[in-house]
């Protein structure tokens, strides 16, 4: 009953009907609910059986683990941090230094359904707005120019929701997801046509056009206003300041700091939890005596109270102190938390995505299984996801080692981020996310073996000098992928060069 009934709406839309020119949505509806009647005339082309919806439809399914995340753990933090109650604060911090203690902590009293009703209301609205919005633009330009609307929404839609951070005014959604798919793809010819990802241009335009609502504090809940409050109530309840205070900062946020910040004063800090476990104990020895005979503090590594180190670390150098302006001894001392995972600040905790961040990245795991999948499937390139993986590795690698030996002292005075673990990088922001599912967008990337390799390192290495280099863009994954997506085509025209020339030689050679 449903085949005629749509067989009757494809006929009133017929070419010379008076309905015609909504042919496009009639046509939507039709290859949502069947497979499509005809094969692609247009591009993207696809040299199989399965035709662009599928193809899509596989992306959105190896997507499910990162949505899955993205509404359990934005419920999670949405439930914490907007409780107002320290107790609970706290008892989920301790609880999240074990996996069993997570899981106890989720489902005492409870609590599981608390946390997906606010997961759900945070991410369903936004998904909503921009399957909505973004399909009356698809639908609109289908229409105009008279060709079929393109099935590429279903991953841009999703992508774009699983970016934005759950605070994000739902006008401003829309405007994003409109502008991003006008200007990044309409413009171009639409879907197969367009030269940057869609949805990282969407998101582009946001972090540029409205800053102070895609970083800062906007990562829990759906009102940042009330959970500035609540935590404002639980550090008072709990007697807390604003060093050792409950906070919305995420680790990239804590990541990003002065350059003025040296690995020596972040180690420093760090003996209180470490002893005397760390790279740069020389000169780290050798201050403290200077410190203890001049001003008599009687001071012990490992063993100093808050004062006594923040005294230490903020004093001249010159009087045995280590010369950090007193300014940023809050932020180095959050740095150094993240640097060596002391607390929920744990390489396990990044890598399952028990983390604050933007709605759909915060879990590594998620990702690789939707990495396999898309590998499995042939759809997602592994050697893009590989070498930008490895780009990043080794890039960051190559700064962490020249910060710990080319200089005196292990690097002591050098800028403790460049000392940051090479490793740790692949766990921060997007990194997964944007290496699996941004940059190996089939349009927008190379289509050739040797290219792709050649992007994937690229995006990599440029992601790191992004963190390292530009102190007001931590995260460096979104500007890299959009740069690789201009390069692109260059990259696949020298890897046809050089496969072209090297065919010529071999035929040659057998001539």
């Amino acid at each position: 009953m449903l085949r005629k009934f749509m067989d009757y709406q494809l006929y009133l839309t017929e070419k010379g009907k008076r309905l015609h020119r909504l042919r496009p949505l009639i046509a939507a509806g039709d290859t949502f609910l069947y497979e499509a009647p005809i094969n692609t005339s247009k591009g993207p082309h696809i040299r199989d059986a399965v035709d662009v919806k599928r193809w899509m439809m596989i992306v959105v399914f190896s997507l499910m683990p990162c949505i899955l995340m993205a509404i359990w753990n934005t419920g999670v933090q949405s439930f914490v941090y907007g409780s107002g109650d320290s107790h609970l604060m706290n008892e989920y911090l301790s609880s999240s230094l074990s996996l069993s203690g997570y899981f106890d902590f989720v489902a005492k009293d409870n609590r599981y359904l608390s946390i997906l009703k606010e997961g759900l209301t945070a991410f369903l609205p936004i998904v909503l707005i921009a399957y909505a919005v973004g399909g009356f633009w698809e639908a609109l330009f289908a229409v105009l120019r008279g060709h079929e609307i393109s099935e590429g929404l279903l991953v841009t839609g999703i992508l774009y929701a699983l970016i934005l951070p759950p605070t994000i005014p739902y006008w401003m959604a829309a405007v994003g997801i409109s502008v991003g798919i006008v200007l990044a793809k309409e413009i171009f010819g639409g879907s197969g046509m367009n030269i940057v990802n869609p949805a990282l241009a969407c998101r582009a335009f946001l972090f540029f056009t409205f800053p102070a609502k895609m970083s800062g504090n906007v990562w829990v809940g759906t009102n940042p206003t009330v959970v500035k409050e609540s935590l404002l109530k639980m550090n008072q309840e709990a007697h807390l300041g604003s060093m050792d205070g409950y906070s919305q900062a995420s680790a990239l946020t804590r990541f990003n700091i002065h350059s003025d910040i040296k690995r020596v004063q972040i180690d420093a800090i760090a003996t209180n939890n470490l002893d005397r476990n760390v790279e740069t104990i020389e000169t780290i020895d050798a201050q403290l005596a200077k410190w203890n005979s001049l001003g008599d503090h009687h001071a012990v590594i490992g063993q100093m109270t808050q004062e006594q180190m923040q005294g230490f670390v903020t004093t001249p150098i010159t009087e045995g102190g280590l010369g950090l302006s007193p300014t940023y001894y809050e932020d180095a001392y959050h740095f150094s938390s993240v640097n060596y995972g002391f607390g929920v600040d744990t390489d396990w905790n990044f890598f399952l995505g028990n983390k604050i961040g933007s709605m759909g990245e915060t879990s590594v795991l998620a990702c690789l299984l939707g990495a396999a999948y898309l590998i499995y499937t042939g759809v997602g390139s592994w050697r893009t996801m590989v070498g930008m993986g490895i780009g990043a590795y080794l890039f960051a690698l190559i700064f962490q080692l020249t910060s710990d030996y080319v200089a005196v002292g292990h690097g002591a005075w050098n800028a403790a981020q460049y000392g940051f673990p090479a490793y740790k990088h692949l766990l921060l922001g997007g990194f997964a996310f944007g290496a699996v599912f941004m940059a190996t967008d089939p349009v927008s990337s190379p289509s050739i073996p040797l290219a792709r390799w050649v992007y994937g390192l690229f995006c990599g290495a440029l992601t790191i000098f992004i963190r390292l280099i530009n102190p007001a863009y931590p995260e460096g994954v979104m500007l890299a992928i959009l740069i690789g997506n201009v390069f692109a085509p260059l990259f696949d025209y020298y890897a046809a060069f050089i496969h072209r020339n090297r065919s010529i030689r071999r035929a040659r050679a057998t001539a």
